[in-house]
């Protein structure tokens, strides 16, 4: 019997038998270009590559999108999960291990602190190499990967490369590779490059320079056919007299080039690795400042670039040319570090200049008291710098910045180091 003053509800509206009330869009039917417009906005690479990879499409969506991975380095700047250092002066006893340390960046988001958990940092991996070894050296760090050298017995010398996040390493011989053939009066063997592809992360090369009492030379190891190949001997001007080791020891390049200094600061050496020709420039007078710290890179567009530090004065230099055809560096912008600590200190160090960023370290040559260094990252763009960490001892530093692996690059997941050692 129906009560006064209250109505009958209606009966519950019915669903087509293949639907559900709760049933909206599945997030498996949006198409590629609203995932990928969703993908732009997550908050770093470390979060895109979580998404990416908890299906097969989501993967296919970025794989198949070189637009998509260019337009995400534009809007997100490439993280640094933090800097190795090399190893700590010798020991007497030969058992104790001596390898690069690795000392990362503190970051509030979860997912960079999650890939740098997961990875090899302490370079474990290193144990499987065939020539075994208690001593690696650190030699370059670039596109996600760690150059290391053992400097063992005679006979046994040795290369790896290192992907820490992968948790893979390589092996790469040179004991039968003799750069140094054909050599004129004393020498010296220089460090070891890394030249990586942002469109094909699988593979590397690898670019050692040696150079004899007038000229220089370049050998190239390939990741691709496993095989060293030597280039002639290159005559370079003004090599200071009386010197063996008169050209640097330095990791810099920028947009396909690698750069050396010569120990006299007059000139530096330049080696374009599409051609594989040598060139040399004479420093601007402002890099010849004996307190002068300075690398070479590239800005936040790519363009090659010089940051320089003089004291805590930092600038940066861009290249230009003259209607003559002839290329400069030009200054651009000069910053005044500002600091309550400096004067623990006696001036700055530029440790790397990578898309964009510089990376600085505190130099204590003078300052003996000052028994830790800071390190900072400096944003070319902006001016604005960022603080990292403070370390005791030590200031030659590699920043590892995360890079983009080789399964989210459309090489169908091969990896460079997938071959073995």
């Amino acid at each position: 019997m129906k009560r006064e003053g209250l109505e009958t509800p209606p009966p519950p509206a019915k669903h087509p038998k293949n639907s559900s009330p709760t049933s909206a869009t599945p997030i498996h039917s949006l198409t590629d270009d609203l995932l990928l417009q969703i993908f732009l906005r997550l908050p770093s690479l470390a979060t895109l590559v979580r998404a990416a990879l908890a299906c097969r499409a989501w993967s296919r969506a970025v794989v198949s999108s070189p637009a998509f991975r260019r337009r995400f380095r534009e809007l997100h700047r490439t993280p640094l999960l933090g800097f190795f250092f090399e190893c700590p002066s010798p020991v007497q006893d030969p058992a104790i291990p001596l390898f690069p340390s690795f000392v990362p960046v503190r970051r509030r988001e979860g997912d960079l602190s999650i890939a740098v958990r997961g990875g090899d940092f302490f370079l474990t991996c290193l144990q499987e190499h065939p020539i075994k070894s208690q001593s690696w050296d650190i030699l370059d760090c670039r596109g996600g990967y760690v150059l290391l050298c053992n400097d063992g017995q005679p006979g046994a010398q040795a290369m790896a490369v290192v992907n820490p996040l992968a948790r893979q390493c390589r092996s790469v011989d040179y004991r039968h590779v003799d750069a140094l053939e054909g050599r004129r009066g004393t020498f010296f063997d220089l460090n070891g490059y890394l030249l990586c592809s942002e469109e094909d992360p699988a593979s590397f090369r690898v670019v050692l320079i040696a150079h004899d009492e007038s000229r220089v030379r370049a050998t190239v190891f390939s990741s691709d056919t496993c095989e060293w190949q030597i280039h002639p001997w290159v005559d370079v001007p003004g090599p200071p007299r009386g010197s063996e080791s008169w050209l640097l020891k330095c990791t810099m390049q920028s947009n396909g080039f690698l750069y050396m200094v010569y120990k006299n600061d007059g000139y530096m050496v330049t080696l374009n690795t599409a051609t594989m020709e040598f060139s040399a420039e004479e420093l601007p007078q402002l890099l010849k400042n004996e307190r002068c710290s300075f690398s070479v890179g590239e800005t936040i567009n790519g363009a090659p670039c010089i940051v320089y530090a003089i004291g805590f004065t930092v600038g940066v230099m861009l290249s230009s040319t003259d209607v003559d055809g002839t290329k400069k560096w030009m200054l651009d912008r000069v910053t005044r570090f500002r600091w309550n600590q400096k004067c623990m200190y006696d001036g700055l160090l530029v440790l790397a200049v990578r898309d964009g960023f510089a990376y600085l370290a505190t130099s204590n040559k003078t300052c003996f008291f000052a028994k830790s260094s800071w390190f900072w990252s400096l944003c070319l763009q902006t001016m604005k710098v960022e603080n990292a960490f403070q370390r005791t001892y030590g200031t030659v530093a590699y920043p590892y910045v995360m890079a983009w692996p080789p399964c989210l690059v459309g090489n169908n997941g091969r990896s460079a180091l997938d071959d073995g050692m």
